[in-house]
């Protein structure tokens, strides 16, 4: 009996250490998870397509894509045949849906004029029975100036949305940076954020701010690897979002070929997502996951991408089976850094010098009245963003900002008041953080391939 009763209380001695040793003085985090979605959306509506597209990681159907075919079994719009099919296999498989507007694709397909009446929401209301599980309307995507003359911007309309969507959001994506805002007819890239920003963001309780940036273009005609204002154009992003409390969403590039660069490496993809987190994107959607395709006079097709996430023949690829390892990382800490809200970013590098517009406006800048971070020195283009909580104090999150062509990215970190960190991310990570003790100098060495990030919080 006595051998029992030991047994037993060593037993509970060991879980109990186990336990702390787990948790180790990190706080117990609300469940939350990033929404990840991907368009063009499988062609194919099948439950069979829609579990390969949920299998991913995907957690959301963007119901976005078109073809040449005139009709409503074809096209996503409101009302479309297509998209109550959607909805039922969306519930059917588990995921959440963003449904398109489509008011050109409508128009086109019916010849249906009233489509753009200023309540379209109320005229469509055909979804209650899947409200729960719809996250947003995509209303347009990068509206140039004349958009703006009393069509997206109409207050009956946006009034509308909100009465019949009042949990969702409307969703309107603008350009990066690097396109500038002539090609929209304005001036420059401030008075296409601010117009945004203006004539819709601010009409809207549950606000939203949406941009796609596709960083690899075709070397031949845009002279080199990579856009050289990523950064600069996700601080703007993110300032807006912070400024509102906004809900934000990145489109990353997952094509190949045409305007954009010839491959796609894991590095890259995992830079993208690593650069999204470091800028506190909630949601993160792919171009493309289908490979866009129209159909030639002879009823041949015709590809827009060399592949996508799928092939051109709509079977996985060496990058999807990429993504599904990096989406389950992300998920596995998702509760960790959807807790802090994003705040700034700084960067660093060896030599005060970078052929990439950002760094260069970056490396000077120093954190404003950083609780833990005290210097920082890397062996190459580091990005650092520094996230506060009311509640959980401050996180940072590192990224490896250097070209691929560069070796591993040593980054010794100084911080101060604290003793320890528990670090989250990189390849394989299941959730479990790993928890470092700092140095006698309080510092702590991250080495970092091509492409990796670490998410941060200093333990005191």
């Amino acid at each position: 009996m006595i051998r029992k009763i030991t047994v037993l209380f060593l037993t509970v001695v060991m879980i109990a250490s186990m336990v702390g040793c787990k948790s180790d003085g990190l706080p117990k985090y609300p469940e939350k998870s990033f929404e990840i979605s991907g368009f063009w959306a499988p062609y194919e509506i099948t439950e069979e397509s829609f579990k390969q597209y949920k299998d991913v990681g995907f957690t959301t159907l963007a119901m976005i894509n078109h073809s040449l075919e005139k009709d409503s079994e074809h096209q996503f719009y409101l009302g479309s045949d297509r998209t109550m099919k959607a909805l039922q296999l969306c519930r059917k498989t588990g995921l959440k849906a963003i449904l398109q507007y489509g008011d050109w694709l409508a128009t086109w397909s019916e010849n249906n004029l009233d489509y753009f009446s200023k309540t379209p929401f109320s005229q469509y209301d055909l979804y209650g029975d899947y409200k729960d599980i719809i996250t947003g309307v995509s209303i347009v995507d990068e509206p140039s100036k004349e958009h703006y003359d009393g069509r997206y911007n109409s207050k009956a309309m946006m009034d509308d949305f909100q009465k019949v969507y009042p949990d969702a959001y409307y969703m309107v994506n603008i350009s990066p940076r690097y396109a500038g805002g002539t090609y929209w007819d304005f001036a420059d890239y401030d008075e296409l954020v601010d117009t945004y920003e203006k004539e819709i963001m601010t009409h809207f309780d549950k606000k939203f701010i949406s941009v796609d940036c596709y960083p690899f273009p075709d070397e031949k005609i845009y002279r080199c690897t990579r856009h050289k204002d990523w950064l600069l154009g996700h601080e703007i992003i993110a300032n807006l979002a912070k400024k509102h409390d906004a809900y934000k969403t990145a489109i990353i590039q997952s094509s190949v070929t045409n305007e954009f660069a010839s491959v796609l490496t894991e590095g890259d993809m995992r830079l993208q997502v690593n650069i999204a987190l470091a800028f506190g994107f909630d949601h993160i959607q792919y171009y493309c996951y289908e490979v866009p395709r129209t159909y030639n006079e002879d009823g041949t097709i015709e590809y827009m991408y060399e592949h996508c996430i799928l092939n051109q023949d709509s079977t996985p690829n060496e990058m999807y089976y990429w993504l599904k390892d990096i989406h389950k990382e992300i998920q596995s800490f998702s509760s960790v850094i959807l807790a802090y809200d994003w705040d700034s970013i700084i960067a660093r590098n060896p030599v005060g010098f970078s052929s990439n517009t950002d760094m260069m406006a970056m490396l000077d800048r120093e954190f404003e009245n950083a609780k833990h971070f005290q210097k920082a020195i890397s062996s190459s283009d580091l990005a650092i963003s520094r996230f506060v909580s009311e509640k959980y104090g401050e996180a940072y999150m590192l990224v490896n900002y250097a070209l691929s062509d560069k070796p591993t990215n040593v980054a010794t970190i100084t911080f101060k008041d604290c003793s320890k960190l528990a670090v989250y991310g990189g390849k394989g990570f299941d959730g479990t953080p790993k928890i470092v003790e700092l140095d006698e100098e309080n510092k702590y060495r991250f080495e970092f391939e091509y492409g990796e990030g670490a998410f941060v919080v200093p333990l005191v």
